[in-house]
Protein backbone atom coordinates (compact mmCIF):
# COMPACT_ATOMS: atom_id res chain seq x y z
CA UNK A 1 0.00 0.00 0.00
CA UNK A 2 2.95 2.23 0.40
CA UNK A 3 4.12 1.86 -2.90
CA UNK A 4 0.72 2.39 -4.02
CA UNK A 5 0.33 5.92 -2.30
CA UNK A 6 3.84 6.56 -3.32
CA UNK A 7 3.33 6.49 -6.78
CA UNK A 8 -0.22 8.44 -6.30
CA UNK A 9 1.90 11.39 -5.02
CA UNK A 10 4.24 11.01 -7.29
CA UNK A 11 1.44 10.78 -10.08
CA UNK A 12 0.36 14.16 -8.65
CA UNK A 13 4.07 15.41 -8.87
CA UNK A 14 4.78 15.09 -11.90
CA UNK A 15 1.05 16.45 -13.77
CA UNK A 16 2.19 19.67 -11.66
CA UNK A 17 5.46 19.39 -12.78
CA UNK A 18 4.47 19.30 -16.52
CA UNK A 19 1.90 22.03 -16.03
CA UNK A 20 4.81 24.01 -15.28
CA UNK A 21 6.51 22.79 -18.26
CA UNK A 22 3.97 23.51 -20.61
CA UNK A 23 3.39 27.10 -19.49
CA UNK A 24 7.12 28.07 -19.30
CA UNK A 25 8.21 26.27 -22.28
CA UNK A 26 7.68 29.06 -25.17
CA UNK A 27 9.44 31.45 -22.77
CA UNK A 28 12.23 29.30 -22.73
CA UNK A 29 11.38 28.47 -26.66
CA UNK A 30 11.41 32.52 -27.02
CA UNK A 31 15.08 32.93 -25.27
CA UNK A 32 16.82 30.53 -26.44
CA UNK A 33 15.54 31.30 -30.15
CA UNK A 34 16.71 35.03 -29.57
CA UNK A 35 20.04 33.86 -27.98
CA UNK A 36 21.12 31.68 -31.50
CA UNK A 37 19.64 35.07 -33.52
CA UNK A 38 21.90 36.93 -31.78
CA UNK A 39 24.70 34.49 -31.11
CA UNK A 40 24.43 33.88 -35.36
CA UNK A 41 23.66 37.93 -35.84
CA UNK A 42 27.46 38.87 -33.97
CA UNK A 43 29.16 35.66 -35.67
CA UNK A 44 28.34 37.16 -39.03
CA UNK A 45 29.16 40.56 -38.29
CA UNK A 46 32.53 39.79 -36.92
CA UNK A 47 32.92 37.21 -39.75
CA UNK A 48 32.36 39.60 -42.17
CA UNK A 49 34.39 42.52 -40.56
CA UNK A 50 37.57 40.14 -40.32
CA UNK A 51 36.92 39.79 -43.93
CA UNK A 52 36.72 42.92 -44.61
CA UNK A 53 39.94 44.11 -42.88
CA UNK A 54 42.05 41.28 -44.03
CA UNK A 55 41.16 41.74 -47.84
CA UNK A 56 42.13 45.56 -46.75
CA UNK A 57 45.00 44.34 -45.51
CA UNK A 58 45.88 42.27 -48.60
CA UNK A 59 45.42 44.80 -51.10
CA UNK A 60 47.61 47.48 -48.60
CA UNK A 61 49.70 44.76 -48.85
CA UNK A 62 49.86 44.06 -52.81
CA UNK A 63 50.11 47.50 -52.98
CA UNK A 64 53.30 47.34 -51.62
CA UNK A 65 54.71 44.30 -53.45
CA UNK A 66 54.08 46.31 -56.57
CA UNK A 67 55.89 48.91 -55.22
CA UNK A 68 59.05 47.09 -54.35
CA UNK A 69 58.49 44.67 -58.13
CA UNK A 70 58.36 48.26 -59.93
CA UNK A 71 61.73 49.46 -57.95
CA UNK A 72 63.28 45.70 -58.56
CA UNK A 73 62.50 46.16 -62.05
CA UNK A 74 63.65 49.69 -62.50
CA UNK A 75 67.02 48.56 -61.04
CA UNK A 76 67.44 46.03 -63.96
CA UNK A 77 66.30 48.28 -66.25
CA UNK A 78 68.93 50.72 -64.94
CA UNK A 79 71.73 52.45 -67.10
CA UNK A 80 74.02 51.80 -65.16
CA UNK A 81 73.10 48.44 -64.27
CA UNK A 82 73.49 47.60 -67.59
CA UNK A 83 76.89 49.60 -68.56
CA UNK A 84 78.46 47.73 -65.21
CA UNK A 85 77.60 44.56 -66.55
CA UNK A 86 78.22 44.71 -70.36
CA UNK A 87 81.48 46.83 -69.84
CA UNK A 88 82.98 45.71 -66.86
CA UNK A 89 85.77 44.57 -68.67
CA UNK A 90 86.80 47.88 -70.19
CA UNK A 91 86.11 50.13 -67.37
CA UNK A 92 88.63 51.66 -65.48
CA UNK A 93 89.14 50.82 -61.85
CA UNK A 94 88.32 54.56 -60.68
CA UNK A 95 85.24 54.22 -62.89
CA UNK A 96 84.22 50.63 -61.45
CA UNK A 97 84.48 51.61 -58.18
CA UNK A 98 82.39 55.13 -58.96
CA UNK A 99 79.92 53.02 -60.46
CA UNK A 100 79.76 50.56 -57.32
CA UNK A 101 79.20 53.36 -54.81
CA UNK A 102 76.52 54.58 -56.86
CA UNK A 103 74.25 51.18 -57.54
CA UNK A 104 75.19 50.79 -53.73
CA UNK A 105 73.48 54.08 -52.92
CA UNK A 106 70.56 53.25 -55.42
CA UNK A 107 70.11 49.83 -53.19
CA UNK A 108 70.08 51.91 -49.95
CA UNK A 109 67.32 54.44 -51.52
CA UNK A 110 65.51 51.55 -52.32
CA UNK A 111 66.00 49.58 -48.84
CA UNK A 112 65.42 52.89 -46.61
CA UNK A 113 61.85 53.15 -48.96
CA UNK A 114 60.36 51.20 -46.65
CA UNK A 115 60.43 49.36 -42.95
CA UNK A 116 59.48 46.62 -44.43
CA UNK A 117 62.99 46.14 -46.06
CA UNK A 118 65.99 44.53 -44.37
CA UNK A 119 68.23 44.61 -47.27
CA UNK A 120 68.56 44.96 -51.12
CA UNK A 121 70.65 43.22 -53.20
CA UNK A 122 72.36 42.93 -56.83
CA UNK A 123 73.19 39.58 -58.20
CA UNK A 124 75.73 40.16 -61.75
CA UNK A 125 76.30 36.16 -62.61
CA UNK A 126 78.39 36.32 -64.75
CA UNK A 127 80.67 38.83 -63.01
CA UNK A 128 80.55 36.48 -59.92
CA UNK A 129 80.06 39.62 -58.37
CA UNK A 130 77.27 40.95 -55.50
CA UNK A 131 76.34 44.51 -54.30
CA UNK A 132 74.22 44.76 -50.96
CA UNK A 133 72.77 47.79 -49.30
CA UNK A 134 74.29 46.59 -46.28
CA UNK A 135 77.27 44.94 -46.96
CA UNK A 136 78.07 46.71 -49.75
CA UNK A 137 80.80 44.99 -53.02
CA UNK A 138 81.39 41.36 -52.67
CA UNK A 139 82.41 38.33 -54.12
CA UNK A 140 79.33 36.20 -55.14
CA UNK A 141 78.89 32.74 -54.17
CA UNK A 142 76.80 29.55 -55.77
CA UNK A 143 75.08 29.39 -53.02
CA UNK A 144 73.68 32.89 -53.25
CA UNK A 145 71.46 32.08 -56.52
CA UNK A 146 70.32 28.64 -55.56
CA UNK A 147 67.41 27.83 -57.98
CA UNK A 148 64.71 27.42 -55.48
CA UNK A 149 65.05 31.31 -55.36
CA UNK A 150 64.63 31.67 -59.17
CA UNK A 151 60.96 29.62 -59.30
CA UNK A 152 58.42 32.27 -58.82
CA UNK A 153 60.27 35.61 -60.08
CA UNK A 154 58.43 39.02 -58.37
CA UNK A 155 56.31 37.02 -55.59
CA UNK A 156 57.25 36.80 -52.49
CA UNK A 157 59.15 33.17 -51.13
CA UNK A 158 60.16 32.09 -48.00
CA UNK A 159 63.77 30.54 -48.30
CA UNK A 160 66.24 29.58 -45.41
CA UNK A 161 63.69 31.30 -42.57
CA UNK A 162 63.67 34.73 -44.79
CA UNK A 163 61.54 36.54 -46.78
CA UNK A 164 62.30 37.28 -50.45
CA UNK A 165 61.46 39.02 -53.69
CA UNK A 166 63.20 37.79 -56.63
CA UNK A 167 63.24 39.89 -59.86
CA UNK A 168 65.31 39.26 -63.08
CA UNK A 169 64.87 39.78 -66.61
CA UNK A 170 61.47 38.24 -68.09
CA UNK A 171 61.88 38.88 -71.83
CA UNK A 172 63.41 35.39 -72.89
CA UNK A 173 63.64 32.45 -71.20
CA UNK A 174 66.81 31.66 -69.60
CA UNK A 175 68.62 28.01 -69.41
CA UNK A 176 71.15 29.22 -67.26
CA UNK A 177 70.92 31.63 -64.55
CA UNK A 178 69.98 35.06 -65.17
CA UNK A 179 72.79 37.66 -65.80
CA UNK A 180 70.95 40.48 -63.66
CA UNK A 181 69.22 39.21 -60.47
CA UNK A 182 67.12 42.08 -57.89
CA UNK A 183 66.80 40.51 -54.81
CA UNK A 184 64.88 42.66 -52.19
CA UNK A 185 64.96 40.45 -48.57
CA UNK A 186 61.98 41.91 -46.07
CA UNK A 187 61.82 42.72 -42.98
CA UNK A 188 59.42 39.16 -41.03
CA UNK A 189 59.15 41.37 -37.59
CA UNK A 190 58.01 44.28 -39.28
CA UNK A 191 55.55 42.21 -41.43
CA UNK A 192 54.49 40.09 -38.30
CA UNK A 193 53.72 44.08 -36.57
CA UNK A 194 51.75 45.07 -39.15
CA UNK A 195 49.80 41.71 -39.80
CA UNK A 196 48.96 42.19 -35.95
CA UNK A 197 48.10 45.45 -35.64
CA UNK A 198 45.96 45.57 -38.67
CA UNK A 199 43.68 42.06 -37.85
CA UNK A 200 44.73 40.69 -34.62
CA UNK A 201 41.41 40.86 -32.07
CA UNK A 202 40.75 40.05 -29.16
CA UNK A 203 38.81 37.03 -30.23
CA UNK A 204 41.40 36.19 -32.46
CA UNK A 205 43.12 32.80 -32.63
CA UNK A 206 46.07 32.06 -34.99
CA UNK A 207 46.59 34.22 -38.39
CA UNK A 208 48.26 32.61 -41.19
CA UNK A 209 49.42 34.76 -43.94
CA UNK A 210 49.94 32.87 -47.28
CA UNK A 211 52.10 34.31 -49.97
CA UNK A 212 51.43 31.10 -52.37
CA UNK A 213 49.99 27.76 -53.24
CA UNK A 214 53.45 25.93 -51.33
CA UNK A 215 52.84 25.20 -47.73
CA UNK A 216 56.14 26.92 -47.04
CA UNK A 217 55.33 30.35 -48.00
CA UNK A 218 53.31 30.90 -44.47
CA UNK A 219 53.68 33.00 -41.71
CA UNK A 220 51.59 32.53 -39.19
CA UNK A 221 51.01 34.60 -36.04
CA UNK A 222 49.14 34.11 -32.94
CA UNK A 223 48.18 34.46 -29.56
CA UNK A 224 50.01 32.73 -26.49
CA UNK A 225 46.98 32.04 -24.54
CA UNK A 226 45.23 30.91 -27.37
CA UNK A 227 45.42 27.23 -28.96
CA UNK A 228 48.66 26.34 -29.96
CA UNK A 229 47.98 22.95 -32.33
CA UNK A 230 47.04 25.12 -34.98
CA UNK A 231 50.24 27.04 -35.18
CA UNK A 232 52.16 23.40 -34.47
CA UNK A 233 50.15 22.23 -37.00
CA UNK A 234 51.27 24.63 -39.64
CA UNK A 235 54.76 24.39 -38.68
CA UNK A 236 54.86 20.72 -39.96
CA UNK A 237 53.03 21.68 -43.13
CA UNK A 238 55.70 24.20 -43.86
CA UNK A 239 58.31 21.61 -43.06
CA UNK A 240 56.75 18.95 -45.65
CA UNK A 241 56.05 19.75 -49.58
CA UNK A 242 52.69 19.67 -49.45
CA UNK A 243 50.22 22.71 -50.64
CA UNK A 244 49.04 24.78 -47.78
CA UNK A 245 45.37 23.85 -46.75
CA UNK A 246 42.84 25.07 -43.64
CA UNK A 247 43.59 23.30 -40.42
CA UNK A 248 41.24 21.35 -38.41
CA UNK A 249 40.60 22.39 -35.45
CA UNK A 250 37.79 21.95 -32.89
CA UNK A 251 34.57 23.93 -32.10
CA UNK A 252 35.99 26.62 -30.41
CA UNK A 253 37.29 28.63 -33.16
CA UNK A 254 35.49 29.99 -37.11
CA UNK A 255 37.50 29.50 -39.77
CA UNK A 256 37.70 32.28 -41.90
CA UNK A 257 39.43 32.84 -45.15
CA UNK A 258 40.42 35.93 -47.35
CA UNK A 259 42.27 35.89 -50.86
CA UNK A 260 43.62 37.56 -53.21
CA UNK A 261 44.13 35.98 -56.61
CA UNK A 262 46.24 38.45 -58.60
CA UNK A 263 48.86 37.46 -56.72
CA UNK A 264 48.47 34.17 -54.83
CA UNK A 265 47.95 35.56 -51.11
CA UNK A 266 45.27 34.91 -48.98
CA UNK A 267 44.62 35.14 -45.35
CA UNK A 268 43.23 32.38 -43.02
CA UNK A 269 42.05 33.70 -39.81
CA UNK A 270 40.59 31.36 -36.73
CA UNK A 271 38.27 33.23 -34.27
CA UNK A 272 38.33 31.91 -31.30
CA UNK A 273 34.45 31.85 -30.04
CA UNK A 274 34.71 31.80 -26.82
CA UNK A 275 35.99 34.96 -26.67
CA UNK A 276 33.66 36.68 -29.45
CA UNK A 277 30.53 35.77 -27.52
CA UNK A 278 32.33 37.00 -24.30
CA UNK A 279 29.49 40.25 -25.26
CA UNK A 280 26.71 38.23 -24.59
CA UNK A 281 27.70 36.26 -21.89
CA UNK A 282 26.23 38.27 -19.26
CA UNK A 283 22.73 37.71 -20.44
CA UNK A 284 23.51 33.73 -20.66
CA UNK A 285 24.40 34.22 -17.16
CA UNK A 286 21.36 36.12 -16.33
CA UNK A 287 19.34 33.31 -18.47
CA UNK A 288 20.49 30.71 -15.91
CA UNK A 289 19.96 32.88 -12.92
CA UNK A 290 16.62 33.20 -14.22
CA UNK A 291 15.87 29.52 -15.25
CA UNK A 292 17.46 28.34 -11.40
CA UNK A 293 15.45 30.48 -9.58
CA UNK A 294 12.49 29.55 -12.07
CA UNK A 295 13.05 25.77 -10.50
CA UNK A 296 13.56 26.92 -7.05
CA UNK A 297 10.33 28.57 -6.95
CA UNK A 298 8.77 25.23 -8.69
CA UNK A 299 10.26 23.33 -5.85
CA UNK A 300 8.73 25.68 -2.75
CA UNK A 301 5.51 25.64 -5.03
CA UNK A 302 5.45 21.80 -5.14
CA UNK A 303 6.57 21.53 -1.20
CA UNK A 304 3.18 24.11 -0.37
CA UNK A 305 1.32 21.85 -2.36
CA UNK A 306 2.27 18.54 -1.24
CA UNK A 307 1.81 20.14 2.48
CA UNK A 308 -1.94 21.64 1.88
CA UNK A 309 -3.18 19.27 -0.87
CA UNK A 310 -1.04 16.63 -1.43
CA UNK A 311 -0.95 14.84 1.88
CA UNK A 312 -4.27 15.22 2.99
CA UNK A 313 -5.18 13.89 0.13
CA UNK A 314 -2.48 10.86 0.35
CA UNK A 315 -4.30 9.98 3.72
CA UNK A 316 -7.46 9.89 2.23
CA UNK A 317 -6.65 7.48 -0.57
CA UNK A 318 -4.83 6.14 2.15
CA UNK A 319 -8.03 5.25 4.56
CA UNK A 320 -9.76 4.14 1.19
CA UNK A 321 -7.61 1.44 0.77
CA UNK A 322 -7.91 0.33 4.31
CA UNK A 323 -11.37 0.23 3.72
CA UNK A 324 -10.62 -1.77 0.50
CA UNK A 325 -8.81 -4.41 2.80
CA UNK A 326 -11.86 -4.54 5.24
CA UNK A 327 -10.69 -2.54 8.30
CA UNK A 328 -14.01 -0.92 8.88
CA UNK A 329 -12.87 0.44 12.33
CA UNK A 330 -11.24 3.55 10.48
CA UNK A 331 -11.36 7.07 11.73
CA UNK A 332 -9.99 9.52 10.29
CA UNK A 333 -9.22 13.41 11.42
CA UNK A 334 -7.96 16.63 10.34
CA UNK A 335 -7.35 19.95 11.85
CA UNK A 336 -7.94 22.72 9.55
CA UNK A 337 -11.97 23.68 8.61
CA UNK A 338 -11.15 23.63 4.57
CA UNK A 339 -12.06 21.47 1.95
CA UNK A 340 -10.53 18.16 3.35
CA UNK A 341 -12.33 18.44 6.70
CA UNK A 342 -15.46 18.45 5.15
CA UNK A 343 -14.33 15.55 2.99
CA UNK A 344 -12.83 13.75 6.11
CA UNK A 345 -15.89 13.92 8.23
CA UNK A 346 -18.16 12.60 5.21
CA UNK A 347 -15.58 9.71 4.87
CA UNK A 348 -16.23 9.37 8.87
CA UNK A 349 -20.12 9.04 8.35
CA UNK A 350 -19.57 7.04 4.79
CA UNK A 351 -17.52 4.36 6.75
CA UNK A 352 -20.38 4.34 10.01
CA UNK A 353 -22.87 3.77 7.40
CA UNK A 354 -20.96 1.25 5.52
CA UNK A 355 -20.76 -0.85 9.01
CA UNK A 356 -24.36 -0.38 9.10
CA UNK A 357 -24.94 -1.92 5.73
CA UNK A 358 -22.73 -5.12 6.35
CA UNK A 359 -24.36 -6.22 9.31
CA UNK A 360 -27.93 -5.21 7.34
CA UNK A 361 -27.44 -6.97 3.96
CA UNK A 362 -23.85 -8.67 3.89
CA UNK A 363 -24.07 -10.82 6.72
CA UNK A 364 -27.10 -11.99 5.83
CA UNK A 365 -26.21 -12.29 2.58
CA UNK A 366 -23.64 -14.76 3.79
CA UNK A 367 -26.00 -15.96 5.77
CA UNK A 368 -28.13 -17.07 2.67
CA UNK A 369 -25.53 -18.31 0.66
CA UNK A 370 -23.89 -20.61 3.90
CA UNK A 371 -27.95 -22.14 3.64
CA UNK A 372 -27.66 -22.89 0.00
CA UNK A 373 -24.45 -24.64 0.25
CA UNK A 374 -25.88 -26.39 2.77
CA UNK A 375 -29.30 -27.42 0.66
CA UNK A 376 -27.13 -28.18 -2.63
CA UNK A 377 -24.98 -30.57 -0.50
CA UNK A 378 -28.12 -32.26 1.03
CA UNK A 379 -29.73 -32.26 -3.07
CA UNK A 380 -26.67 -34.89 -3.74
CA UNK A 381 -29.16 -38.04 -4.53
CA UNK A 382 -27.06 -41.61 -4.18
CA UNK A 383 -29.57 -43.04 -7.19
CA UNK A 384 -27.28 -46.18 -7.24
CA UNK A 385 -27.88 -47.26 -4.08
CA UNK A 386 -30.69 -50.22 -5.72
CA UNK A 387 -27.79 -51.12 -7.85
CA UNK A 388 -25.53 -51.20 -4.58
CA UNK A 389 -28.14 -53.54 -3.20
CA UNK A 390 -29.22 -55.75 -5.45
CA UNK A 391 -24.97 -56.40 -6.17
CA UNK A 392 -25.00 -57.39 -2.32
CA UNK A 393 -28.12 -59.80 -3.05
CA UNK A 394 -25.86 -61.81 -5.83
CA UNK A 395 -23.07 -61.73 -3.77
CA UNK A 396 -24.65 -63.57 -1.27
CA UNK A 397 -26.95 -65.57 -3.45
CA UNK A 398 -23.68 -67.08 -4.99
CA UNK A 399 -21.92 -67.55 -1.78
CA UNK A 400 -18.88 -64.99 -1.81
CA UNK A 401 -19.61 -63.72 1.63
CA UNK A 402 -15.88 -62.06 1.88
CA UNK A 403 -16.64 -60.31 -1.49
CA UNK A 404 -20.35 -59.47 -0.16
CA UNK A 405 -18.71 -58.03 3.05
CA UNK A 406 -15.87 -56.56 1.55
CA UNK A 407 -18.38 -54.25 -0.99
CA UNK A 408 -21.32 -53.87 2.52
CA UNK A 409 -18.09 -51.89 3.98
CA UNK A 410 -17.51 -49.74 0.94
CA UNK A 411 -21.14 -48.96 0.97
CA UNK A 412 -21.02 -47.61 4.62
CA UNK A 413 -18.00 -45.71 4.08
CA UNK A 414 -19.37 -44.11 1.37
CA UNK A 415 -22.76 -43.27 2.99
CA UNK A 416 -21.00 -42.22 6.43
CA UNK A 417 -19.12 -39.64 4.03
CA UNK A 418 -22.05 -38.12 2.39
CA UNK A 419 -23.85 -37.78 5.40
CA UNK A 420 -21.26 -36.61 8.17
CA UNK A 421 -22.20 -32.71 8.05
CA UNK A 422 -20.09 -31.41 11.33
CA UNK A 423 -17.97 -29.66 8.95
CA UNK A 424 -18.48 -28.85 5.23
CA UNK A 425 -14.90 -29.29 4.32
CA UNK A 426 -12.26 -32.09 3.79
CA UNK A 427 -9.05 -32.81 3.07
CA UNK A 428 -8.57 -33.16 -1.06
CA UNK A 429 -6.71 -36.59 -0.06
CA UNK A 430 -10.05 -37.51 2.02
CA UNK A 431 -12.17 -36.48 -1.20
CA UNK A 432 -10.35 -38.16 -4.01
CA UNK A 433 -10.67 -41.46 -1.24
CA UNK A 434 -14.19 -40.87 -1.70
CA UNK A 435 -14.33 -40.53 -5.62
CA UNK A 436 -12.27 -43.89 -5.57
CA UNK A 437 -14.62 -45.56 -2.79
CA UNK A 438 -17.47 -44.64 -5.09
CA UNK A 439 -15.83 -45.67 -7.78
CA UNK A 440 -15.02 -49.12 -7.19
CA UNK A 441 -18.94 -49.47 -5.72
CA UNK A 442 -19.57 -49.14 -9.98
CA UNK A 443 -17.58 -51.52 -10.75
CA UNK A 444 -19.92 -54.46 -9.22
CA UNK A 445 -21.99 -53.42 -12.13
CA UNK A 446 -19.16 -51.88 -14.39
CA UNK A 447 -16.06 -54.42 -14.08
CA UNK A 448 -16.42 -56.48 -17.30
CA UNK A 449 -17.08 -53.05 -19.23
CA UNK A 450 -15.28 -50.94 -17.72
CA UNK A 451 -11.80 -49.82 -16.58
CA UNK A 452 -10.83 -47.17 -14.22
CA UNK A 453 -7.57 -45.57 -13.34
CA UNK A 454 -7.09 -43.37 -10.87
CA UNK A 455 -3.76 -41.16 -11.02
CA UNK A 456 -1.40 -40.49 -8.13
CA UNK A 457 -2.45 -37.25 -5.84
CA UNK A 458 0.21 -34.95 -5.13
CA UNK A 459 1.64 -35.09 -1.65
CA UNK A 460 2.06 -30.82 -2.17
CA UNK A 461 -1.53 -30.66 -2.65
CA UNK A 462 -2.88 -34.02 -0.15
CA UNK A 463 -3.80 -31.33 3.00
CA UNK A 464 -5.76 -28.70 0.89
CA UNK A 465 -8.98 -28.36 2.29
CA UNK A 466 -11.82 -28.21 -0.42
CA UNK A 467 -15.71 -28.65 -0.08
CA UNK A 468 -17.39 -31.78 0.33
CA UNK A 469 -18.08 -34.18 -2.23
CA UNK A 470 -16.43 -32.09 -5.53
CA UNK A 471 -15.00 -34.98 -7.15
CA UNK A 472 -17.54 -38.01 -6.94
CA UNK A 473 -20.28 -36.12 -8.27
CA UNK A 474 -18.22 -35.89 -11.90
CA UNK A 475 -17.06 -39.20 -11.48
CA UNK A 476 -20.63 -40.38 -11.12
CA UNK A 477 -21.53 -38.25 -14.06
CA UNK A 478 -19.10 -40.13 -16.11
CA UNK A 479 -20.34 -43.34 -15.08
CA UNK A 480 -24.30 -42.67 -16.24
CA UNK A 481 -24.39 -40.23 -18.48
CA UNK A 482 -21.14 -41.65 -20.46
CA UNK A 483 -20.14 -45.71 -19.77
CA UNK A 484 -23.74 -46.61 -19.19
CA UNK A 485 -24.32 -48.23 -22.67
CA UNK A 486 -20.82 -49.18 -23.06
CA UNK A 487 -20.74 -52.92 -23.75
CA UNK A 488 -16.82 -53.04 -23.82
CA UNK A 489 -13.78 -51.27 -23.41
CA UNK A 490 -15.29 -48.55 -20.93
CA UNK A 491 -12.52 -46.11 -19.77
CA UNK A 492 -12.52 -43.75 -17.09
CA UNK A 493 -9.42 -41.74 -15.78
CA UNK A 494 -8.90 -39.11 -12.81
CA UNK A 495 -5.63 -37.50 -12.91
CA UNK A 496 -4.40 -34.16 -10.96
CA UNK A 497 -1.94 -31.41 -11.59
CA UNK A 498 -0.73 -28.97 -9.08
CA UNK A 499 0.29 -25.95 -11.29
CA UNK A 500 1.76 -22.27 -9.40
CA UNK A 501 -1.91 -20.60 -9.64
CA UNK A 502 -3.97 -23.46 -9.83
CA UNK A 503 -5.25 -27.08 -8.81
CA UNK A 504 -6.69 -28.84 -11.34
CA UNK A 505 -8.90 -32.08 -11.73
CA UNK A 506 -8.97 -34.17 -14.44
CA UNK A 507 -12.00 -36.63 -14.79
CA UNK A 508 -11.79 -38.00 -18.58
CA UNK A 509 -14.16 -40.91 -20.38
CA UNK A 510 -14.17 -42.83 -23.71
CA UNK A 511 -18.04 -43.14 -23.63
CA UNK A 512 -20.58 -42.40 -26.34
CA UNK A 513 -22.62 -39.76 -27.58
CA UNK A 514 -19.65 -36.95 -26.09
CA UNK A 515 -20.81 -33.86 -28.58
CA UNK A 516 -24.29 -34.14 -27.43
CA UNK A 517 -23.23 -34.50 -23.63
CA UNK A 518 -20.77 -31.31 -23.72
CA UNK A 519 -23.84 -29.63 -25.56
CA UNK A 520 -25.52 -30.28 -22.65
CA UNK A 521 -23.37 -29.61 -19.98
CA UNK A 522 -21.74 -26.19 -21.30
CA UNK A 523 -25.05 -24.81 -21.52
CA UNK A 524 -25.73 -26.20 -18.16
CA UNK A 525 -22.76 -24.84 -16.72
CA UNK A 526 -23.48 -21.60 -18.36
CA UNK A 527 -26.60 -20.83 -16.87
CA UNK A 528 -27.10 -18.58 -14.45
CA UNK A 529 -30.73 -18.34 -13.43
CA UNK A 530 -31.49 -19.59 -9.53
CA UNK A 531 -34.60 -21.12 -10.62
CA UNK A 532 -33.28 -24.13 -12.81
CA UNK A 533 -33.16 -27.77 -12.01
CA UNK A 534 -29.71 -28.19 -9.72
CA UNK A 535 -27.55 -31.35 -11.06
CA UNK A 536 -24.20 -32.54 -9.57
CA UNK A 537 -22.20 -31.08 -11.90
CA UNK A 538 -23.82 -27.80 -11.72
CA UNK A 539 -23.64 -28.27 -7.93
CA UNK A 540 -20.00 -28.42 -7.99
CA UNK A 541 -19.50 -25.93 -9.93
CA UNK A 542 -21.61 -23.23 -8.31
CA UNK A 543 -19.85 -24.46 -4.63
CA UNK A 544 -16.52 -23.91 -6.03
CA UNK A 545 -17.16 -20.69 -7.79
CA UNK A 546 -18.59 -19.54 -4.05
CA UNK A 547 -15.72 -20.62 -1.92
CA UNK A 548 -12.68 -19.76 -4.38
CA UNK A 549 -14.17 -17.12 -6.94
CA UNK A 550 -15.17 -16.98 -10.49
CA UNK A 551 -11.52 -18.47 -11.90
CA UNK A 552 -12.33 -21.80 -10.09
CA UNK A 553 -14.97 -23.91 -11.51
CA UNK A 554 -15.50 -27.07 -13.95
CA UNK A 555 -15.04 -26.81 -17.59
CA UNK A 556 -16.01 -29.42 -20.37
CA UNK A 557 -14.35 -30.30 -23.21
CA UNK A 558 -13.64 -33.20 -25.77
CA UNK A 559 -11.37 -35.58 -24.34
CA UNK A 560 -8.33 -37.37 -26.06
CA UNK A 561 -9.93 -40.83 -25.11
CA UNK A 562 -13.32 -39.95 -27.65
CA UNK A 563 -15.56 -38.97 -24.67
CA UNK A 564 -15.81 -36.02 -22.12
CA UNK A 565 -13.20 -34.01 -20.52
CA UNK A 566 -14.08 -32.10 -17.15
CA UNK A 567 -12.17 -29.95 -15.54
CA UNK A 568 -12.16 -29.33 -11.90
CA UNK A 569 -10.08 -26.10 -11.17
CA UNK A 570 -9.60 -24.48 -7.94
CA UNK A 571 -7.65 -20.92 -7.98
CA UNK A 572 -4.70 -20.73 -4.94
CA UNK A 573 -5.60 -17.08 -4.95
CA UNK A 574 -8.25 -17.95 -2.75
CA UNK A 575 -7.48 -21.38 -1.59
CA UNK A 576 -7.95 -21.72 2.13
CA UNK A 577 -5.47 -23.27 4.66
CA UNK A 578 -8.36 -24.08 7.11
CA UNK A 579 -7.71 -27.35 8.96
CA UNK A 580 -10.35 -29.75 7.48
CA UNK A 581 -12.04 -32.74 9.30
CA UNK A 582 -9.85 -35.57 8.83
CA UNK A 583 -12.41 -38.16 10.25
CA UNK A 584 -14.43 -38.10 7.93
CA UNK A 585 -14.67 -41.10 5.91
Amino acid sequence: MRNTNTKWRLSINKRLIIAFIVATFPIYLLAGILYNWTSDLLRKDIMTSTETQSQKYLSELNSTLSRFNSLQYDMLNDEYVIQFANAYDTLESYHKIQLIHFLRSKLVSIRNSSDFIVDVRLYLTNLDIEISANDGYGQLKVTDIPPEKLKDPYHLITYDDRLLSVAYPLESEYRTTPEIIVEIEMRTSELHRSFEAALEKDYSGAIVLGLGRNAKNMIVVNDDKLEQSITRQYGEMKQSTQEASPIQTNKDYIFVRSSLAENDLYIDHYLYTPTMFEPISKSIIWFWLFFGLTILMVALYLYYINRIINKPMVKLVRAFKRIEEGNLELNIHHNKEDEFGYLYKRFNDMVINLNISIDEIYNQRIHRQNAELKQLQSQINPHFLYNCLFSIIRLIKMEKDKEAVHFTDQLAKYFQFITRNSRDTVTLENEVAHARNYAMLQLARFSDRVTVNFGELPNSIKALSVPRLIIQPIVENAFVHGLENVIEGGILSVSFLDKPEQIVVLVEDNGEDSEDAIKKLSALLSDTQDEQEISGILNVHRRLQYKYGPESGIKVSPSELGGVKIELTISRKEASDDVPDVNCG
